[in-house]
């Protein structure tokens, strides 16, 4: 199954967006890109900027990360990209103008935040860290 989100889709991240910064307070950004931050071939479909990806962190299979959409103009937005199977057959990536954005597929919700956001009342609901700028919750 793939879907391509262009907008923050779970209810969790309508209720964050008060707590957003654009993705310059996404440190992920900020970092060098090195060869593992390269998206897959068939993530092409997803229009993302291929120089923006940063993988965040990989779990159980699962391949999160950040990118900005390829768009003119959409400098200042935000993408979360959920790989889940690694061959192409079930990925999701949800885009908004400002992190945090959520989206999720298969089970598996991602959150891309901005550093230092707050996320103990999440955590409390069951979202894990995985890395700075990364939020997943399975269900």
């Amino acid at each position: 199954m793939r879907r391509i989100v262009l907008a923050a889709v779970t209810g969790l991240a309508v209720l964050v967006l008060a707590a957003c910064g654009g993705p310059e307070g996404v440190g992920a950004f900020a970092e060098e890109a090195t060869p593992r931050d390269a998206l897959p071939g068939y993530l092409k479909a997803a229009e993302l900027d291929p120089a923006s990806s940063r993988l965040l962190a990989e779990s159980d299979g699962v391949a999160f990360y950040a990118a900005k959409p390829a768009a003119d103009g959409a400098a200042s937005a935000a993408c979360i990209v959920i790989d889940g199977q690694r061959d192409g057959s079930s990925w999701v990536v949800g885009c908004s103008e400002k992190a945090p954005v959520a989206t999720g597929i298969d089970g598996v919700q991602a959150m891309l935040v901005t550093d230092g956001f707050d996320s103990s009342k999440l955590q409390q609901d069951g979202w894990r860290e995985l890395h700075p700028n990364l939020l997943v919750k399975r269900s």
